[in-house]
């Protein structure tokens, strides 16, 4: 037993294999971080090679411009629509005796470089064209049609001055004759302004033969002064209603009632113009409340997403195309999707038409149209049912809410 008891010690050694396991993890660890290591110094020369893929990657991306939008810039380029105010293209197309364009003019344009156009995109878009193409070199006119008469292009309304005019329309006139004063000019315009409608201030004629004058707000007053010409001293002169830096330095040179009058003015044409609008068949509290809502459509849409036809969305955004400054813009429209822009990144509404092309819409010139000539909700007749009044005005709380639309 004594010896029995001796041995159990003795075999204590036999003890130690199972010691050995637990040091291998050590050892396999230790292998482990030498491993991520030698990866590691792999990675850099990887990355080094990952530029030229991307970039090869990066140079594929670019798709070839639609078809179709290549051939509605070129189109609009040579059109009369943009010959009368393109005094650039308009010299161009005179000095060549046969009313060629190069093509490299057209393909400098800014709206060309942004869809990538090249030389074999304009000629491949123009073959259902009546523009005429030349050796793929240049382009001209249909027939090569007479140029329209080159005029000044007029000035575009900036968003933040839309409403710069609601006191009442500052305006000038330039090239005053010598011999006249603005006693003349003043009679010459109140002679034509609508019955009741008086001028407030009329300045001296300056150096620069300009003068300016405020006249008091009345309805139209922005379309009549941009409409207005006169004469004087035997010589025409039109009207220009004055934005931005201008009309910052009239208003300067005003009498201080003069533009007090006017603060007054601005601000009663801006509470009456707070008031509910109807588009179709929404109502909203007011235009601030339908770009909201237009945002919200456009955002909440995936690329390429159309409205549903049968949609209230659908529906919204038809009507506020019809306030597009171009006149039947929507002749033959049977779908309307959200889309990046060809112009850039940003996105905007799609028209899709009856024979399937597709032909972008400023949302934004639409809702400026709005905001100008707003569509107010015309007070109901009064009836001897009151219920029907009471639940219309409670449509317009409900369909104002962004999520019930």
């Amino acid at each position: 037993m004594a010896d029995a008891a001796a041995e159990k010690p003795a075999e204590k050694p036999a003890e130690k294999p199972v010691e050995e396991p637990a040091e291998k993890p050590v050892e396999e660890k230790k292998e482990e971080v030498k491993e991520p290591a030698a990866k590691s110094d792999a990675k850099p020369g990887d990355k080094r090679k990952a530029p030229a893929g991307e970039a090869e990657a990066k140079r594929l991306k670019p798709t070839p411009p639609e078809p179709g939008m290549v051939r509605k810039q070129v189109e609009y380029y040579l059109s009369d629509e943009n010959l009368k105010y393109d005094k650039f293209f308009h010299e161009k197309i005179s000095e060549n005796k046969e009313g060629w364009l190069d093509m490299t003019l057209i393909l400098s344009c800014n709206k060309m470089k942004s869809m990538r156009a090249t030389k074999e995109d304009v000629v491949a878009s123009l073959k259902e064209s009546k523009i005429e193409i030349k050796d793929g070199n240049a382009v001209r006119r249909p027939g090569n049609a007479a140029l329209p008469k080159l005029e000044a292009r007029p000035s575009h309304v900036k968003k933040n001055s839309i409403h710069a005019h609601d006191g009442g329309v500052v305006a000038m006139f330039k090239g005053v004759p010598e011999e006249q004063q603005w006693s003349q000019v003043k009679a010459a315009v109140q002679e034509k302004l609508p019955p009741k409608v008086s001028l407030w201030h009329v300045s001296q004629v300056n150096d620069k033969n300009e003068c300016t004058l405020a006249c008091a707000p009345f309805d139209g007053d922005l379309a009549f002064f941009e409409e207005l010409s006169i004469e004087l001293g035997g010589a025409k002169m039109t009207c220009e209603v004055c934005f931005g830096e201008p009309l910052q330095k009239a208003l300067k040179d005003m009498p201080k009632h003069i533009r007090d009058k006017r603060e007054r003015e601005s601000r009663k044409r801006q509470k009456e113009r707070n008031r509910p609008i109807k588009l179709g068949s929404c109502h909203f509290n007011n235009v601030s409340m339908l770009r909201g809502r237009v945002k919200e459509i456009l955002n909440s849409r995936s690329d390429g997403e159309q409205l549903k036809p049968d949609g209230s969305d659908f529906k919204l955004i038809k009507s506020l195309l019809e306030f597009h400054p171009s006149t039947g813009k929507s002749k033959g429209l049977v779908g309307i999707k959200v889309a990046r822009s060809q112009q850039g990144d940003s996105r905007c509404f799609y028209m899709i038409k009856e024979d399937g092309a597709e032909e972008d819409f400023s949302a934004k010139k639409c809702l400026d149209a709005v905001e100008l000539n707003p569509p107010y909700v015309q007070p109901e007749e009064k009836t001897g049912d009151k219920k029907p009044a009471a639940k219309a005005a409670g449509q317009v709380m409900r369909t104002d809410s962004p999520g019930s639309l």
